[in-house]
């Protein structure tokens, strides 16, 4: 069996397969942490190279898929985590993680591949349509289907403050095309080199994507530099108890696990807001909990708030929320946010009675969705709040009535432990902050918990795998950013951009 399976792979029209495969795995390195966003560049532009030399349809569509499963297996590996939590129940499930959602992922890119190469009109015409059509999908199933708008190239340029206020401009979606189109430029231009030994064409190609990374560059700078962090006078501490999930879910530390936290909020001076992550409650919790409110209040002075990530029950539909709960100094429960986006499988299972694998599903409760308005006023300070998920849906950020003052981001990261995930997390809910000119509160219950101005500079943290607080003044919000005011409107412009420059072009393959 090995045998076959080598001889399989050393084939020369497998060999494609292998360097798609590989390119799909360090394009994934361009995410946080590594923020090595130049190997995102070089693996996608392998990418177009090898979809424009391929002599079919079915070739091209098997390495799309090659591509895209290797680059999402590799960025999202840490599916798997949760289901060591527990491995005596669920680690037989591992391998599903490991294989079905960047299978299911994947399926996705093969569309734009095979309207692309079905209808060729050439390399450079290719080019722009499948980075339009590759951000086209991006955008759909990250808004429309149970997809999962984690990986999204554009996030690769967050490893520079300067960089990423582009996103300020065109939002995460327009950052995607604009970065396809960049890799898609690499490989064309590797493409005409290949076949005509034309340098002139390989040199203009490779240094109008440079041009293009130096003005992103000089527009943040000149952000960043024109618009110092402003402070309001509300003042803040996140607390952070690093709590690793069989703790949490240890039904013998569940009152330690409050008192931890009750004990992190003690302090001598006042704050405005003391915010604890999600379900740092560690008992479900009702309006109507007394003797809970009054250990939830003992470290507020007068004035003060809490606002802390619970599993709330209504005391009237008996439904059950992921919510935040917020609690003035009196033990009064004045208001709650409940979690309108669910995690499919964590928070919820989908067509749960017609799953053949009930032994996963028992342990995971159904939750319900919430349909409050996200922005709440707490002591004259207008917040939006997302729980965990909720942040990575860029388009809930857009206001509609009125504007925040602050995102407040509550998580519990604790799930997956200390690989990437936390730090991909970090990079995608700060994009929220840079996209809306809002100041970030993000609050872990395992790391990373930071603070990030309204242009994503962070102005402190408590780590990853580390039990503490942090206290800050609010930061100012700035004036609304383009896309804050427009939202994805700027996106479809430059898709039509893009498909227009495509349909002007000359057909031929150079």
């Amino acid at each position: 069996m090995r045998n076959q399976i080598r001889e399989y792979f050393i084939k020369a029209k497998d060999s494609d397969l292998i360097a798609l495969s590989f390119s799909g795995v360090i394009s994934a390195f361009g995410f946080s942490p590594f923020n090595l966003f130049f190997l995102s560049l070089i693996g996608f532009a392998v990418y177009f190279v090898k979809f424009e030399n391929a002599v079919s349809i079915k070739q091209a569509l098997k390495g799309t898929f090659a591509f895209a499963f290797c680059f999402h297996l590799a960025s999202l590996y840490w599916f798997a985590c949760p289901l060591l939590v527990s491995p005596e129940k669920h680690a037989i499930f591992i391998p599903f993680a490991l294989t079905l959602a960047p299978a299911y992922l994947s399926l996705f890119w093969l569309i734009p591949a095979f309207i692309v190469k079905k209808y060729s009109r050439g390399l450079w015409q290719d080019v722009f349509v499948l980075s339009a059509l590759l951000a086209l999908t991006m955008y759909f199933y990250g808004h429309y289907l149970p997809g999962f708008p984690w990986v999204y190239v554009g996030y690769i340029w967050l490893c520079c403050d300067s960089m990423a206020q582009s996103l300020s401009l065109v939002g995460i979606h327009g950052l995607n095309l604009i970065t396809l189109l960049m890799s898609g430029v690499l490989g064309a231009g590797a493409v005409v080199f290949k076949k005509s030994n034309n340098k002139m064409t390989l040199c203009i190609t490779w240094s109008l994507v440079v041009d293009l990374m130096a003005l992103m560059f000089a527009f943040g700078y000149c952000r960043l530099l024109y618009n110092p962090t402003e402070y309001t006078s509300y003042t803040a501490r996140i607390v952070q108890g690093n709590l690793s999930q069989r703790e949490k879910m240890d039904k013998h530390e569940v009152f330690t696990n409050l008192q931890k936290h009750i004990a992190l909020s003690e302090h001598s001076s006042f704050i405005d807001f003391i915010i604890w992550p999600e379900a740092s409650i560690p008992y479900l919790y009702r309006e109507n909990s007394w003797k809970l409110n009054r250990l939830l209040q003992s470290p507020l002075s007068y004035g003060e708030t809490l606002i802390a990530g619970a599993v709330r029950e209504d005391i009237t539909t008996h439904k059950i929320f992921n919510s935040i709960i917020i609690v003035d100094c009196f033990g009064r429960n004045t208001e709650c946010y409940d979690k309108i986006r669910l995690v499919p499988f964590g928070e919820y299972i989908p067509l749960r009675k017609y799953l053949p694998w009930q032994g996963l599903a028992v342990d995971i409760g159904d939750f319900d969705r919430g349909d409050k308005s996200r922005i709440i006023e707490v002591n004259g300070l207008k917040m939006i709040f997302a729980i965990c998920y909720e942040a990575v849906f860029p388009q809930d950020f857009i206001p509609k009535e009125g504007r925040a003052d602050v995102i407040i981001n509550v998580t519990n990261d604790a799930w997956f432990g200390c690989t990437i995930e936390p730090f991909q997390h970090l990079q995608i809910v700060r994009a929220r902050a840079i996209e809306s000119g809002l100041p970030l509160i993000r609050v872990t219950n395992f790391g990373i918990s930071a603070v990030f101005d309204a242009l994503g500079r962070e102005l402190g943290r408590v780590p990853i795998c580390e039990h503490g607080v942090f206290d800050f003044f609010v930061p100012k919000n700035v004036p609304i950013t383009p896309y804050g005011k427009f939202g994805d409107n700027i996106f479809f412009v430059l898709v039509l951009m893009s498909l227009g420059l495509a349909f002007m072009m000359k057909n031929g393959k150079e």
